[in-house]
């Protein structure tokens, strides 16, 4: 005897398990069809029409079934025959099988996911790349069609009811950001996917994203979020993002207490590209970047204490100091510009600039950092790093919807609310044996 004689291997498992499954399946079906043989009214055996056969994709193989048809009892008017099992059996995949693709198509591509249950299942090549594809799409569509209509207003009630309501819960800080993909049908642009995170202080934390221009119901979608996380109406929400119109719009008008946040990340961000163009400057002008990098410092230490008018004060004595140069090379046109359109980014967002050194002491938010790591999760990892392929709009918002909620871990939950209970009977098991 050796180890490699131990036990099953795996191609002998999945034999066992593809013939008892037939089996099984074989005896609860041919059940089925004689209980229904009789009719329901006078209780007469129906006359046998013909035999026939249905297949069905399960985990454990593709099955073939016999579906005999009956004729219609003589007690009642009627054409045609009547199939029991095809009836009974309208969808010719079973969830578990389903709910295997659409977990796997979201986390890799669907020819890696081909590959895997081909690997550790008995389904031999029944299942393909454009199969999963299929199947998983189909899924995201059935998530699509549960989703209510969208509104342009989700706050409901009014202030005497919120203050009516129990003590809420303990804030919830909600984070949106955005990524992009290679476009498909417009080559070789990308388009925009927005994707955020809803993050309580107690409970756990959820995922959404929707393509932007494809999807309908952005609102809806973070409502749905929201009452999904008990986020009742008298709770505080704090909505971070960096200031785009898309987004600002998204968060509006969604709980009564909200708090819209300017993330100070993308602050940041903006002025470290100033600080490095400043010390670009053409050697002629070298001697000013020490004094250019300190200003644009002192801007982001004003901006980090809330004081809006006197950072824009400063940006708007820095960009005319640059007037004073006659012939300005093209490095410092370049800097005015990018100067120019940071001034109308904070001040479009001033009402959205809280003093963040305040925020920080208390332990509050202040940027979207945990939303970056959701952008690589949900995005980067599926749609752009070593994924390089173009994509439709459809089917990166639907396969976003599968993805969210399998890193949030509800997708087993929505094939739980759509499980019927079956109508085969419950001894068919005990007959095949």
């Amino acid at each position: 005897m050796s180890i490699h004689d131990l036990g099953l291997a795996l191609t002998e498992a999945k034999s066992a398990l593809a013939a008892l499954q037939v089996a099984i399946a074989n005896a609860q079906v041919m059940n089925y069809s004689l209980r229904q043989r009789p009719c329901s009214s006078c209780r007469c055996l129906r006359s046998l029409k013909d035999n026939r056969t249905i297949t069905v994709r399960t985990c454990l193989g593709k099955i073939v079934l016999p579906s005999p048809r009956y004729e219609h009892c003589r007690c009642r008017s009627g054409s045609g025959a009547i199939a029991p099992v095809a009836s009974a059996l309208p969808e010719r995949v079973t969830p578990d099988l389903l709910a295997l693709e659409a977990r796997w198509a979201s986390l890799v591509s669907y020819g890696v996911t081909a590959a895997l249950l081909s690997d550790v299942l008995p389904i031999g090549e029944a299942v393909n790349a454009s199969t999963i594809r299929n199947d998983a799409l189909r899924i995201a569509e059935r998530l699509e069609s549960e989703l209510g209509p969208e509104q342009e207003v989700f706050i409901s009630g009014h202030r005497a009811e919120w203050n009516n309501m129990p003590i809420p819960e303990p804030p919830v800080t909600i984070g949106i950001d955005g990524g992009y993909v290679r476009s498909w049908t417009n080559r070789p642009t990308n388009f925009e996917v927005i994707v955020g995170k809803s993050v309580p202080e107690e409970g756990p934390a959820r995922r959404f994203g929707f393509v932007v221009g494809h999807d309908e119901k952005p609102k809806r979608r973070l409502h749905e979020i929201l009452v999904d996380q008990g986020v009742a109406m008298n709770q505080e929400v704090t909505f971070m993002s960096d200031g785009a119109c898309n987004l600002r719009d998204l968060q509006r008008y969604m709980r009564p207490n909200a708090e819209h946040v300017l993330d100070y990340f993308h602050i940041t961000m903006r002025i470290t590209v100033l600080q490095q163009m400043a010390r670009g400057m053409p050697a002629e002008l070298s001697a000013i970047s020490p004094a250019a990098v300190a200003v644009l410092e002192s801007i982001k230490r004003h901006l980090w204490h809330g004081n809006v008018d006197r950072a824009l004060a400063l940006v708007e004595d820095f960009g005319d100091g640059f007037d004073l140069i006659r012939d300005p090379p093209p490095e410092v046109r370049k800097l005015r510009r990018y100067l120019e359109e940071f001034s109308r980014y904070i001040g479009n967002n001033a009402d959205l600039i809280p003093n963040y050194a305040e925020r920080h002491r208390y332990g509050e938010v202040v940027s979207t950092a945990f939303v970056e790591s959701t952008v690589n999760q949900v995005i980067a990892k599926r749609f752009a790093k070593k994924q390089q392929m173009q994509w439709t709009q459809r089917g990166v918002h639907l396969l976003i919807q599968l993805r969210t909620r399998v890193l949030d871990g509800t997708l087993d939950t929505d094939f739980k609310r759509w499980r019927v209970q079956p109508s085969l009977p419950e001894n068919a098991i005990k007959l095949a044996a």
